[in-house]
């Protein structure tokens, strides 16, 4: 995004960096890199459910949460956190119904990724099983075949992806990611 300031015909000085000229020879980026390095820094904060300190940038429209067990008690108060009602295989069939899945099956994640060997299919790197949910090593369970391009949401169809690279490919198809970048 270019304001009035930006200057339309002078770059930015730093190697490879086409973007237009902002303040002192750099471009916005560089700018605040250099010169506000923490305009935007990561700061500690406590979880709101537990009070675990936890690393994170201000933001006004986000809660601190230090896990998915306390995002859920945030989301939905404290009896849809934990107990016997909550099924990661339920609540990912409904999802997957909810995305417009016309086959659905019910199966748990810990099946797959013990299948996989906690590895990502996408980067064939190991996923690190205690990392915080929130780290892109994190494993979850992706979709080869998209469920918006009509892909079944079945075991056939699930395999282990670290959270970086299941992120990084979205709705698409695994072949249309490019690896390594």
């Amino acid at each position: 995004m270019t304001s009035k300031a930006d200057s339309p015909t002078r770059t930015c000085t730093r190697p490879a960096c086409g973007k237009p000229l902002r303040a002192r020879g750099l471009c916005s980026t560089h700018y605040n890199q250099t010169h506000q390095p923490a305009r935007h820094a990561a700061k500690p904060t406590a979880c709101l459910v537990c009070g675990t300190q936890v690393m994170r940038p201000p933001s006004a429209g986000r809660r601190p949460a230090c896990s998915v067990r306390c995002r859920r008690v945030i989301q939905y108060g404290p009896g849809g956190a934990s107990g016997p009602g909550y099924s990661w295989a339920s609540d990912a069939a409904y999802r997957a119904r909810q995305a417009g899945a016309q086959v659905v099956e019910l199966f748990d994640r810990l099946d797959v990724f013990e299948r996989d060997g906690w590895s990502c299919y996408l980067c064939g790197l190991p996923t690190d099983p205690h990392a915080s949910p929130f780290s892109p090593s994190s494993p979850t369970v992706d979709h080869v075949v998209p469920l918006s391009a009509g892909g079944p949401h079945a075991l056939a169809n699930a395999r282990t992806a670290c959270l970086g690279c299941n992120s990084a490919k979205q709705d698409r198809p695994a072949e249309a990611v490019t690896h390594g970048a």
